[in-house]
């Protein structure tokens, strides 16, 4: 029941009004396609320390943990840590980022995994150039985005803030 959002099974773990809270604004949000309020309503569900995240460096690669996330809050936290990768690798070269999805074992239909085969077709399909992923050797519940992806991906974010920067440049010069 965690996959499917909000429900009463969270106040049988242990989750809190406020964790509520947010986890149903984020999962509303991002039902409704809004992703980036719903990637703010998460930043400021983690900053109030109502949400978990769990990404740390580890080993030469960084590594999200999305246990016990629904479908909407794993979406949010891929996103954001992809940008927290972005700054604080920059001038750096890039390095593997493993996400632990799990193997489905708290999933409604039982040991069949929900949040991997999602975060594999958000990074295909909602990233561009899209992000391939190989299965960790030895954990069928992780994912690993490999370095060069990465840096492609970044590459093309900045490329992008380029093109970004030049049209706003434009537009304030037909300002003035």
């Amino acid at each position: 029941c965690v996959q499917n959002g909000p429900h009463n099974c969270y106040a049988k773990k242990g989750v809190t009004y406020e964790e509520m809270l947010y986890i149903g604004a984020v999962t509303a949000l991002h039902n409704n396609g809004l992703y980036d309020d719903a990637d703010e309503a998460f930043i400021s569900g983690i900053s109030q320390g109502y949400l978990p995240f769990s990404f740390e460096e580890e080993e030469s690669q960084y590594v999200l943990d999305l246990h016990g996330m629904n479908v909407a809050m794993a979406h949010s936290a891929v996103r954001v840590a992809m940008r927290q990768q972005v700054s604080r690798s920059e001038g750096q070269e890039a390095c593997n980022m493993m996400i632990i999805t799990g193997r489905g074992r708290n999933s409604e239909l039982r040991m069949r995994p929900v949040l991997r085969p999602e975060v594999q077709r958000m990074l295909l399909e909602e990233f561009y150039p899209p992000l391939n992923t190989i299965s960790a050797p030895g954990n069928m519940g992780a994912l690993i985005v490999l370095a060069d992806g990465i840096s492609e991906w970044q590459a093309h974010q900045q490329e992008q803030k380029g093109v970004r920067m030049l049209t706003l440049a434009a537009l304030l010069k037909n300002l003035s």
